[in-house]
């Protein structure tokens, strides 16, 4: 048992190694153009988001590519408070088997305003306050969020409108 344990511990570290390193500079190509088994999205590296579209979004380079893994990436706000950086970003992520309505109580439970929206045919919703907008779509057993958090909302673009720019094109590179 302790060697299970040792093993997976390794494996979980490993993991986590791999997912800290981030990914490739290069542009976000689509991976396999076939649907997944559940009738779900395309699988693509960051859902099909590069780093020149969230630059094109939310206008220059103020988010840098900081996680990407197998279920989605995040972009690390450039903004400082002092030396310390402000820890927001840009996130987009897949969840096989997610549940909409566990994702909508929770967004209600964060006090954000929820409405109902579609996407190329997808039902989902935006949920969004002051500081932060995400966006959920569903197809077949997948959810694909895209959000969007800062502490400087009144320095950027509309976060709902950066948001649903890059929702909409993920939806055309992985629906």
């Amino acid at each position: 048992m302790t060697r299970a344990l040792a093993g997976l511990g390794l494996a979980f570290t490993v993991s986590w190694a791999l997912v800290a390193c981030g990914g490739p500079a290069e542009p976000v190509q689509p991976a396999d153009a076939g649907s997944s088994s559940s009738g779900g999205f395309r699988s693509a590296d960051c859902n099909g988001i590069s780093d020149s579209d969230v630059a094109a979004a939310a206008g220059g380079n103020l988010f840098t590519r900081a996680v990407v893994s197998d279920t989605g990436c995040f972009w690390q706000e450039n903004s400082m408070i002092g030396d310390v950086g402000a820890g927001m970003g840009i996130s987009t992520w897949w969840y096989r088997g997610s549940d909409m309505d566990t994702e909508r109580q929770l967004e209600q439970q964060a006090g954000r305003t929820l409405t109902e929206l579609s996407l190329d045919g997808n039902k989902g919703f935006k949920a969004y306050d002051d500081s932060a907008c995400s966006i959920y779509v569903a197809k077949g057993g997948d959810v694909i969020t895209w959000s969007i958090q800062t502490l400087n909302s009144e320095t950027l673009p509309d976060l709902c409108t950066i948001v649903g720019q890059l929702a909409q094109l993920s939806q055309d590179r992985v629906n």
